[in-house]
């Protein structure tokens, strides 16, 4: 399961990175109820934020996952949190994944992940390079892009990308994906409609939607893995 992407793999019964991110999805327009906590969605981010989405694997709640982003001078630290379990039966899936990214001036200049998939350990780090960065995956060193879109869904696309990197921040793999943008959505908030922007990312092994507001702020995602529908819906901004 990989989140955010989208992010991490449940073998047996779906697959989130992103914790995040990946299926097909129509192209329509959707409201997305929130909870009345949520305040002020299009105000400026703050430089402290924390924003927490509810996990669902095929309509049922199967845990959280939480983005929160520090600004510091130029740079932008964004941790990700994500716990989430699913039962079917005497079936029982549990992930967990943890991860850090520092961005600046719209490229990742340094991330570091650690998840454990069911039992499976994994780890993941990028530190910066005159040209990128130098990733460590489980133990295999390589040289990896800095000018891309990671899988846990903080960075949207740019309004007229057709074509992008998509790095996964639980393997330390890269994907070329295309972008579509799928027009406005909208989420309702205190019964009053916020408007935003979705996209579609496909490529191999990869396709999820993400919604973001008009700050470009994530507010949801949506993925197919191993044919399970998993949805993560905003449910608290601080």
């Amino acid at each position: 399961m990989r989140m955010g992407m989208t992010g991490a793999v449940l073998t047996t019964v779906l697959v989130v990175s992103g914790l995040l991110a990946v299926g097909y999805w129509r192209n329509e327009v959707a409201a997305s109820v929130i909870s009345p906590e949520i305040e002020a969605l299009t105000a400026a981010p703050p430089e402290t934020e924390v924003r927490t989405f509810a996990v669902q694997v095929d309509g049922k709640p199967s845990g959280t996952y939480t983005i929160t982003s520090r600004k510091t001078d130029e740079v932008i630290t964004v941790t990700n949190s994500a716990d989430v379990l699913v039962r079917k039966g005497p079936f029982r899936y549990q992930y967990t994944f943890r991860s850090s990214e520092n961005w600046k001036e719209g490229r990742v200049t340094a991330f570091e992940s650690t998840t454990n998939d069911d039992g499976k350990r994994k780890t993941a780090k990028g530190t910066a390079t005159a040209d990128g960065l130098t990733i460590t995956a489980n133990g295999v060193i390589r040289a990896g892009r800095s000018n891309v879109l990671t899988t846990t869904g903080w960075v949207p696309p740019g309004p007229k990308t057709q074509d992008a990197i998509l790095l996964d921040t639980e393997e330390g793999t890269e994907t070329a994906v295309k972008v579509q943008a799928l027009g406005p959505c909208q989420v309702v908030v205190n019964g009053k409609v916020t408007p935003g922007q979705k996209y579609r990312l496909t490529g191999t092994g990869i396709d999820t939607e993400w919604w973001f507001d008009t700050n470009d702020r994530p507010i949801h995602q949506r993925m197919m893995w191993d044919g399970h529908k998993v949805v993560l819906d905003l449910t608290a901004v601080r």
